[in-house]
Formats: C-alpha cells, structure tokens, sequence
C-alpha cells in the first residue's frame, strides 16, 4: 500500500469508508449515545443536536447548524445577512442589490460557480491584495468608500488561514481591527474557517488567543470536517439562536437537506473526537521538518522550499525545482514510489505561487499543497528526507540524461 507523505488523510476506498463508519457507529454505543442518528431532514435528533451542541460550546457560539457542504453553510449565511428574499422585493423598488465583501482568493469567488451572484442575486466587492494577506486597512478602505455614497456591503468575509496564498493568516491584531471596523459601519463579520483548527495552534502561541477568543471576534463561522480532520464531507455553520434558524430554511433551499445526514454528520464527529486536539504536534512537525528537507534538496542539486518560509500552521504550498519540465518531476516522484512505496505530492498546481516570488538566480519550480496529518506525526524524519533526497537524485540523473542540469546555482 502506498504512504503518502503529502495528504492529511489518505482517500479511503468504499470499503475502508464503510468500515470506518461502522468502527465510529461502534464507538457511539459505547459511549451511550442517543440511538436516533438517523435524522429526519436535519431535525428531531438528539443525537444531531448533541453534536451540534458540542461544537458550538467548543467555539463559544450559542448554537451550531449541520450542513453536509461547506458551500451550501457559506451560503446560507450569506443569505441571512443579505436578509433575502426581502430584499430582493425591495430592490425591486430601487433598493441597491446587496453587495458580499471578500478577498480575491475566497472560495466563494474562485470555486463556487458564482453561486452568491447566479442563485443569491448578490454582488461582490473583492477587497485587498490577491497576492498577499487580507488587512483591516484593505477593508477599511472599501467601508468608507461605500459609506460615502451611503453604502455598505451586507457582509464582510474573512478567511483564516488564507488556503490559497499556503495558509497565511491574519495576526490576532487584525482580526481585532476588523471586528472593531465592522462594528464602526454595523457589518456582520463572517468567518471562512475551512481550515480554522489548523490555524487554532498559531493563534494560541503568537497571542495566547484560544479559537473560541478568534471565534468571538466574528458575527458567525463556519467550519469544516472532511479537510484537516478527515471526515467523509460536512460542515457546521455558528451563531446566534436567531442566526441558525434564519438559516436551517435556506439550508433546504439550497438543497442541503437530504433525508438523513447520518453518515456524514457520524464521520464528523468521529473525526473531530479523534484528531481535533492534533493540530499543534502536526505544525511543529513541519516546522522541524521543512529546514532538512531545504537541506536535503540543496544537497541533490534541486530546491524545496515552503510558501510562507515560517509555516503558520501544518499545511503550506512547496515549490520544488528544477523544474524545466513538470513531466520530469512527475516521472522522478514516480520513481520514488514505485521503489519506496511512498508518494511525495499528488499534483502539481503551477508555478510560484500568489503571494511568492522565485528565488533571484535560482532554478525554476513547480509547488505543490502539503498538508500534514496525524499519522505523518508518527513518521521518523528520515522517512521524508530520505524520500525527497531519493527524488532530487533521479531528477538530476534525468537531468544528466537529456543535458538540461544547470539552471542556477541550486542546481550546480
């Protein structure tokens, strides 16, 4: 069976999904749970409600809300906020269409089909740098730009860790100007934390803020299962009382309401019991291990470098060189794991990613999303070193073969 050295959680066969199920199903008679997970649409549960109730405690919000995609939360708040439908009765009579507030990168701008425009008739306003962390004065800007013709967006959205720019993060005390902005000009504040227990550690170690302190900075929050804890898929939207019951409508509009959440919502649980306090031995891991592999790779010839240089949390984007050609570097992991049985990245996503810059006189790279797991924590170092040094010897002797060494001085 191939390791990956390179994704959290390895994807599971139907098999193996349908035996984890049974093994967290197991677990919760063990435990005495209620025996009614078997929801109806969401409701009359107690066991649906004791999860939800136990999440919402964890992140200090009054209630919390099971949705089965993080698209159809996201949404869901959205639509709270726009106070949809009336005001799409009242643009009908000149009222401006309501207008979203998010950065350049957001899921809702890059992965969702537009979903906020095409089914919520919402407008978005992208606020900061796509290329660099979101700041309060990106935000600011914007506020008073619209409060000038009196304006205002119906929602400011926030995503920490920012997955796209490899998990940068807004420090504690920008999170507390945005909250102090949003305040000033009466926004809802909405978190996107998709990958927020990843991020919990760092908060926790630069301001000795816990996640229900980042928690509290925000009207309402969302949160993923299937990403950093490896359930099956499912999500919880955070709030007021008032909050999620202005939602759990729109969570069947958007057709996030099937029969039962069973599967989904036993996955979750199972997964956030089991892994939600491994998050800071999983970032220590990678800060230990990112100088070796630099090093391991500067003794090949090749380059391994990571987006941001310092990890903020257990998962980055690595760009990796020389890369004169992503076939050969595709064909060198190949090799690895055809010979060691591990598997380095699963794919490449381009070149130097947003928010980077090539290193001056250096080859050029490919990078890639490596994201730390539990079960990577358990791995001696050597088992990666020894891996990545494995690979950037058969890319040079690729390099050899076909007469492309060179590139700069990594790769003298």
């Amino acid at each position: 069976m191939v390791k990956d050295l390179y994704a959290p959680f390895p994807r599971p066969s139907v098999m193996q999904a349908l035996t984890q199920l049974t093994a967290a199903a197991a677990r919760s008679a063990e435990n005495g749970d209620p025996d009614d997970a078997l929801d109806a649409y969401g409701g009359r549960s107690e066991w649906l409600s004791g999860f939800e109730a136990e999440v919402a405690a964890a992140l200090g919000k009054e209630r919390a809300l099971f949705f089965p995609t993080g698209v159809a939360a996201q949404n869901a708040a959205l639509a709270v906020h726009a106070e949809l439908p009336d005001s799409l009765r009242q643009r009908q009579r000149g009222r401006p269409t309501p207008l979203l507030m998010m950065h350049a990168t957001s899921h809702l701008a890059r992965y969702e089909e537009n979903a906020y425009k095409e089914l919520l008739g919402v407008n978005s306003l992208i606020v900061g740098d796509a290329t660099r962390v979101l700041a309060a004065k990106d935000i600011e800007h914007q506020l008073s730009r619209l409060a000038a013709v009196g304006q205002g967006p119906c929602m400011i959205l926030v995503e920490t860790p920012m997955r796209e720019l490899g998990c940068v993060a807004p420090s504690w005390e920008e999170l507390v100007e945005m909250r102090r902005l949003a305040d000033q000009y009466n926004v809802p504040l909405h978190l996107d934390g998709a990958r927020l227990w990843e991020i919990g550690p760092y908060y926790e170690a630069t301001s000795g803020k816990s996640l229900q302190e980042v928690a509290a900075l925000f009207d309402t929050v969302y949160v993923s299962f299937y990403k950093g804890l490896g359930a099956l898929t499912g999500a919880m939207l955070l709030g007021t009382e008032r909050f999620c019951k202005e939602a759990m409508p729109w969570r069947r509009r958007l057709g996030a309401n099937p029969y039962t959440v069973m599967p989904y919502a036993l996955s979750c649980r199972d997964a956030y019991r089991s892994h939600s306090q491994s998050f800071e031995a999983r970032w220590r891991k990678l800060e230990r291990l990112a100088p070796k592999l630099a090093a391991a790779a500067q003794a090949a010839g090749g380059t391994w470098r990571t987006v941001p240089e310092a990890p903020l949390s257990c998962q980055v984007h690595v760009c990796i060189g020389p890369a004169h050609d992503a076939a050969a570097l595709d064909a060198a992991r190949d090799a690895v794991e055809a010979e060691r049985g591990v598997r380095l990245y699963g794919r490449l996503v381009g070149e130097t990613p947003p928010g980077s810059h090539a290193v001056e006189g250096g080859p050029p790279e490919q990078y890639f999303e490596l994201s730390l797991g539990p079960a990577h924590v358990e791995l001696d170092d050597a088992v990666f070193v020894e891996a990545w040094t494995a690979f950037f010897e058969a890319l040079r002797a690729t390099a050899s073969s076909t007469g492309e060494e060179g590139g700069g001085e990594a790769a003298a």
